[in-house]
């Protein structure tokens, strides 16, 4: 990075901050300097990645505040203002604390990274299944960008949604997650521009298949179940599209928030392919047909 100077002490929220892409982005944040804090719903993980977030900051030498909250970004979160519950079920009792820190902290950063992927084609999914999917992707980045609005208003800091290049072009086989990933997408042009009278900065990120020891065989059991091609388990859905190094996109996302950027595409020729499927979609349809 540039300016490793520019995250120390200042704050950083990652929603999905426990696990995969999200942590990654996180224990980049902390190498920096930053302050952390990390959402997430499995208590569990998230405690996981405390330990593994202040061994990190250890190893690093940096001394920034890392701190976790237990919430649910894909539920109906329950009321705060109904003061009638006198023992607080946990996820009240959690959700009420990250409202509360919000309502204090100055936010830089706030990343949301939370979300799931698919492989199926649309023919075999139910209502449930596209409701699974949409939920994890654009109800978790609706919620979690929704609740720090206010807070990086106050600092005039940047908000970050974590895309896929699968949210700009659209391939076979993919399941629920194109059609989740492009709501990804229009959620954050949206806010982009409502957000812009605020100061705050909204980036966009949409990367292809992320190397991962993590997604190793997560589709084993969508491809036994649903009895896909084997190819559909590979990355991108055997699309040939270059694999981008957890690490390498984690600081690269962190540099096109300093210099003020709105889109990251990666790689980024898919952008020609996602303009001439606008364009040209007859000849976008026989490269996709294709693989790439």
């Amino acid at each position: 990075m540039k300016n490793t100077k520019q995250w120390q002490g200042r704050w950083a929220c990652v929603g999905g901050g426990s696990a995969g892409l999200g942590l990654v982005l996180a224990r980049h944040l902390v190498r920096h300097g930053a302050n952390v804090a990390i959402v997430g719903r499995d208590q569990a993980r998230l405690a996981a990645a405390v330990e593994d977030l202040k061994a990190f900051a250890n190893q690093c030498g940096t001394t920034g505040k890392i701190v976790s909250f237990s919430v649910d970004l894909a539920s109906s979160l329950p009321s705060v203002e109904d003061n009638s519950v006198v023992e607080e079920p946990d996820a009240l009792r959690d959700y009420r604390q990250w409202l509360a820190w919000l309502s204090t902290v100055q936010l830089d950063l706030a990343i949301a990274a939370a979300g799931k992927s698919d492989r199926g084609y649309l023919c075999q999914l139910n209502l449930a299944d596209l409701r699974s999917i949409f939920e994890a992707n654009v109800s978790t980045s609706f919620t979690f960008s929704q609740h720090c609005m206010e807070s990086l208003s106050r600092g005039k800091g940047t908000l970050v949604h974590i895309s896929s290049l699968a949210g700009i072009v659209a391939a076979p086989g993919m399941g629920a997650y194109s059609i989740a990933k492009h709501g990804v997408v229009a959620l954050s042009r949206q806010l982009r521009l409502e957000l812009a009278p605020k100061g705050v900065q909204v980036l966009l990120v949409c990367p292809g298949p992320v190397t991962s020891s993590e997604h190793l065989g997560r589709y084993d059991d969508l491809i036994k179940k649903r009895e896909l091609p084997p190819e559909l388990s590979k990355p991108a859905g055997g699309n040939k599209v270059r694999s981008i190094d957890a690490d390498l996109l984690a600081e690269k996302v962190l540099v096109a928030v300093e210099a003020g950027a709105k889109e990251l595409v990666i790689p980024g020729k898919v952008r020609w392919l996602a303009a001439l499927g606008m364009l040209f979609p007859q000849f976008a349809d026989y490269m996709l047909r294709k693989k790439g």
